[in-house]
């Protein structure tokens, strides 16, 4: 297809003039017929490459996405925009739901799955008399086993990929270092020579990295003080639920800002109702845990507070990437102690993964009264799907403790070494660092009062000049116009 048409369908289908970095490149080759891995920063609008595409081409788009609310969000956008050929099979869905989408497999364009959804044989059977134009795995680092996100069902859609009769795929990540790309290469059965692989620098020029070192006691009133000075919305991110809540109710008593928490022990009905009334600027402010915000595209969020520090540069750069996206001034700000990263190592390091549980996992005997983990859950799913002896399941147990460590270190060695951060996240990445020209990070530029009423500025609704001197039938067109 001539640039010029990929502009013309651009503008005429998303009413946009260019493209983002990495979205054209990731189009041309999917149209060329090639398989691709794009990884490209959370915000920079990875579903447009879908959608575009299946809008070009003829068949079903088949996107795998690994969180309920993430698959809501994207339906309801499409829905909004007037595509009506879009649905999700998910648990979510009662019985009756779920019979009538799977009736209609034939009548949609997109169709959101769950990898759990897929592990159906007679809807992959009904899947595999359709036409797929595109098989799409989102959130493609969840198929790694080193990364943070692991999801074990990801670990089998290479063989469903087959099953539906190996269709021209698409895998979409904001984050992937060398190993993990090498993962979703093997696990989706995808040839390394032969598919296209683009990787833009996880960096966010318009977010300002800020790295806060503070004794835990102190924590609360630092971050008071951010959320009287930054403009709403933003997030906050939490290690530990019960932390999210007692900050939660913090604010609500200290600040006259809409305040919520989003964790595992909200109902699911809670999450959506909260991440609805997020999306529509009901709620200012979430208290969340790391599962809130992936895929959200709510573009005005201004800044992404992290109370405690993640567990990796790419949990990091993941969720502090979900600020700005309307490509306005944004700032991350981490607040690290030496406390709260001595408690996380130590608790990195624990597994109940013994002897014995793994025996018991080989013979289908029950692990509830055991408490598991989820992340000690997931690696006995791996266990299991790969038939390991009881020898390889503790080697593997003991890599993955390592890599986790690994990975967390080196997001120590960012929230405290003397360097500018986005040239170390560019190093880790293997990317070439391009300085910013304004704002860059706490280590370049430590006086960020100017940047701060900057925000402020952008955030203030616009107000509506009307000229008294205009037919009144213009003045309405301009105002529908805004």
């Amino acid at each position: 297809m001539e640039e010029t048409d990929l502009i013309k369908n651009l503008k005429e289908w998303f009413n946009f003039d260019r493209f983002r970095a990495g979205q054209k490149e990731s189009i041309e080759t999917i149209l060329n017929g090639e398989n691709t891995l794009a990884i490209l920063p959370t915000g920079t609008g990875k579903s447009l490459i879908y959608e575009y595409c299946g809008y070009v081409t003829e068949g079903l788009v088949l996107i795998v996405s690994p969180l309920l609310s993430l698959m809501d969000n994207q339906v309801l956008q499409l829905n909004q925009a007037g595509e009506k050929r879009a649905a999700a099979l998910n648990s979510m869905l009662n019985l009756e739901e779920r019979r009538l989408i799977e009736k209609r497999l034939d009548y949609y364009k997109f169709l959101f799955v769950s990898p759990e959804m897929l592990q159906s044989k007679w809807l992959v059977q009904r899947l595999s008399r359709l036409k797929i134009a595109l098989f799409v795995v989102d959130e493609a680092h969840c198929i790694s086993q080193w990364g943070l996100d692991f999801r074990p069902d990801y670990l089998y859609l290479g063989k469903i990929r087959e099953e539906l009769n190996n269709p021209l795929t698409l895998a979409l990540t904001a984050t992937a270092p060398q190993e993990v790309i090498d993962d979703i290469l093997k696990t989706l059965n995808l040839d390394p020579t032969d598919t296209a692989v683009y990787q833009s620098n996880p960096n966010r020029e318009n977010i300002y990295y800020d790295f806060r070192e503070i004794e835990d006691n102190d924590k609360d009133t630092e971050l008071l003080q951010l959320i009287n000075d930054f403009p709403n919305p933003g997030i906050i991110y939490f290690s530990s639920k019960v932390k999210a809540e007692r900050i939660c109710q913090l604010l609500r008593e200290n600040t006259e800002q809409a305040v919520d928490t989003y964790h595992a022990d909200r109902s699911i009905e809670d999450r959506k109702i909260i991440q609805r009334q997020f999306l529509n600027g009901e709620l200012d402010i979430i208290c969340a845990t790391t599962a809130f915000g992936m895929g959200i595209n709510k573009k005005n969020i201004r800044f992404i507070i992290h109370y405690h520090i993640p567990n990796s540069i790419e949990e990091y750069l993941q969720e502090t990437g979900r600020a700005g996206r309307d490509g306005l001034q944004s700032i991350a700000v981490l607040l690290y102690s030496k406390s709260d990263a001595v408690f996380k190592f130590k608790k990195m390091k624990e597994t109940q993964l013994n002897d014995n549980i793994i025996t018991m996992n080989d013979k289908n005997e029950s692990l509830e009264p055991w408490g598991l983990s989820d992340s000690d859950l997931a690696m006995l799913q791996v266990i299991k799907a790969r038939h390991l002896s009881k020898e390889q399941a503790k080697s593997l147990i003991n890599q993955r403790l390592e890599k986790r460590i690994s990975k967390f270190v080196a997001m120590g060695q960012l929230a405290t070494q003397n360097r500018c951060k986005r040239e170390m996240m560019s190093i880790y990445f293997n990317q070439k660092n391009d300085p910013v020209q304004i704002w860059c990070c706490s280590f370049c530029q430590s006086d960020i009062q100017s940047l701060v009423e900057e925000m402020q500025l952008i955030s203030q609704p616009k107000k509506i000049q009307i000229n008294y001197e205009k037919k009144w039938d213009q003045v309405i067109k301009e105002l529908f116009i805004l």
